[in-house]
């Protein structure tokens, strides 16, 4: 018997040996298109793929069931200008009716997909006539607000829109970060160019015909780990999982793990996507129409995209597009941009730091998959000890305030994306004066919001000044380009603000509900009613804006202004003004030099989403 177990033993092994790593494919021998779908990876790895199940990565693009949909689809019509909408559920399919001004449907259109469901959720049909392609619809469902929102609300643009302005082809652009192996597989692109070289006048993104292939709606586990096909081939076979559960450290051959990565490439998985991009040679866009970016994971994501910068051209006719989506320093200032400037951050380019030292594509919360510790930069005394050891001697602030919160002045909240505003992946230190030279927000007048630029900068030199000065918010609330306005009014609503007096910050807000940019309008809005919840003094100018829509009538929106204004101006003021207040109001010479400024930073900025 104890010959038999030897011998069987040896055949074991032998099983073993013969199933180890170096008998097994390696990814650069695989297919480029060897998908085989999140599903197959629950069997052998259960609680990772139930901890990506519970992420937004998952639920990005999805097909439009009950269990996706999270809109009101309830039959009660929306109103946009002067166009109404039915969205409206029957027997599990869901609807959009277009009306006309006797309730008579005109138009419907049945919705197929949905598209996020974190911030709000977008919802796409199939146009008639148009092979697969997926239309985005004018509106979507803003989570947070539990209301419906015209898509020229939800994007950084000015009132006067056209009504179908934000009408896109979810096959030609969407497809690419929202989808696991997307093939776009563009049906008419060789008529399409033949007829532009004949100088037809040709809107190629209403002209294209697409029948889209994706290896799996939203963002799975290949799009992070690469195509698995062979993998999930190779570990079909007991003996070759066997050995890797002996051989726990070995690398796992046929896909790819970020953190047995070398620096550039781990943090390139992200940047597929959290970069905005196009592809390396003008000669691979028909590649990309037809079967899709050839990136995958582990590859030189470089030598497959390029780096949208502020110098890439822009289209024809709008030459400075993407000029305007950076800071003049070079720092981005809209979303999508999290690789690009994460690569010019000294603790990327001085450390062997990567998208995972923060993040957790498996861990941490839903939102941006990051553990509470790490969302305070906790992470940072990692490298950073001799600070950590005594933080309010380095931040200047109590060790349990917002301030003394590494991301709060190195990872600044002056990144705009749509319908909220994100931190900064450029991990800088704060200065006040340079950033308010360069006509950008900087991390402590975000906070210190009733304090100048230099203020702020002398505090941090520890030199004294004569602080009379106009308020750096104030400047960028009123008197800023479209992003600085808008994040400007949205740091007014945000706690922990280092203000000696939060309920002067209600004057400026309540012009800023005049703003031409719903955006703009929305955030000061949602500030106001920040304020009067934090501040019982403040009660009943809730009760005024309680009807208030920054999407409506513009003469309903002048009347509730008018009446919280009246609300404001009934209350008992603060005893102690600051300069820029004239009678419970901003100095009316003052505002008309903000609002002039204003209008010459009138540019529109296109975020591209």
């Amino acid at each position: 018997m104890r010959c038999l177990a030897r011998v069987s033993a040896l055949l074991l092994l032998a099983g073993l040996a013969a199933c180890a790593p170096d008998n097994v494919a390696t990814r650069a021998e695989q297919p480029q298109h060897d998908w085989a779908g999140s599903g197959t990876c629950y069997g052998c790895h259960e609680n990772r793929h139930t901890s990506w199940a519970r992420t937004y990565h998952r639920t990005m693009t999805q097909e439009a069931t009950a269990e996706a949909v999270a809109g009101a689809f309830d039959g009660r019509i929306v109103e946009y200008g002067d166009q109404r909408i039915r969205p409206i559920e029957r027997d599990g399919e869901y609807f959009f009716e277009y009306l006309n001004a006797n309730d008579r449907v005109v138009g419907r259109a049945e919705i197929k997909r949905t598209v996020g469901s974190h911030r709000y959720q977008q919802y796409l049909a199939q146009a008639p006539n148009t092979g697969d392609n997926y239309i985005r619809m004018h509106m979507l469902w803003q989570i947070e607000d539990q209301r419906w929102v015209h898509m020229n609300g939800a994007f950084l643009y000015p009132d006067g829109q056209p009504y179908d302005q934000h009408i896109a082809t979810w096959n030609h652009n969407c497809i690419y970060c929202h989808n696991t192996g997307p093939e776009p597989r563009i049906q008419n692109y060789d008529s399409l160019f033949q007829r532009i070289a004949r100088g037809e006048g040709v809107n190629f993104l209403q002209a294209a015909r697409y029948e889209s292939q994706v290896a799996e709606l939203g963002i799975a586990c290949e799009s992070c780990h690469g195509p698995a096909g062979q993998h999930v081939r190779q570990m079909e076979q007991p003996l070759t999982r066997l050995w890797y559960t002996l051989n726990p450290d070995a690398e796992v051959a046929g896909v790819v793990e970020a953190k047995a990565l070398s620096q550039s490439a781990s943090t390139q998985i992200c940047g597929q996507c959290h970069a905005q991009r196009q592809p390396a040679d003008s000669n691979m866009v028909e590649d990309w129409l037809r079967t899709g970016p050839s990136y995958r994971a582990g590859d030189d994501l470089l030598q497959h995209i390029s780096l949208v910068t502020p110098e890439t051209p822009g289209p024809a006719g709008k030459p400075g597009l993407y000029k305007l989506r950076f800071w003049p320093d070079g720092t981005p200032r809209l979303s999508a941009y999290e690789y690009t400037g994460l690569r010019d951050a000294k603790c990327f380019t001085e450390s062997d730091m990567t998208c995972i030292s923060c993040h957790e594509a498996h861990g941490g919360s839903p939102e941006g998959m990051i553990s509470e510790a790490n969302r305070h930069g906790e992470n940072c005394v990692d490298c950073h000890a001799d600070i950590g050891a005594d933080v309010p001697a380095h931040t200047k602030h109590p060790a349990d305030s917002m301030a003394s919160q590494c991301v709060s002045c190195h990872m600044p909240k002056i990144v705009y994306g749509v319908m909220t505003v994100h931190r900064s992946h450029d991990i800088e230190r704060p200065a006040p004066a340079q950033h308010a030279a360069q006509n950008r927000p900087d991390a402590c007048t975000q906070c210190h919001l009733d304090k100048s630029a230099s203020w702020a900068q002398a505090e941090i030199d520890s030199e004294p000044v004569d602080d009379d000065e106009t308020p750096e918010w104030l400047k960028q609330l009123l008197g800023g380009d479209p992003v600085q306005r808008a994040i400007a009014a949205h740091d007014a609503g945000q706690p922990g603000l280092g203000v000696a007096e939060p309920r002067w910050l209600v004057p400026p807000l309540l012009h800023a509900l005049r703003d031409d940019y719903p955006a703009v309008r929305r955030f000061a809005y949602k500030s106001l009613l920040a304020l009067d919840n934090q501040f019982g003094e403040l009660s009943g100018l809730d009760k005024a804006l309680a009807n208030y829509d920054f999407l409506g009538d513009d003469g309903e929106r002048l009347a509730i202004e008018r009446a919280a204004w009246r609300s404001w101006r009934s209350m008992k003021q603060p005893e102690k003004r600051p300069l820029w207040i004239v009678r419970a109001r901003l100095q009316p010479e003052l505002l008309d030099q903000l609002r002039a400024r204003a209008a010459d930073n009138a540019q529109r900025i296109e975020i591209g989403e």
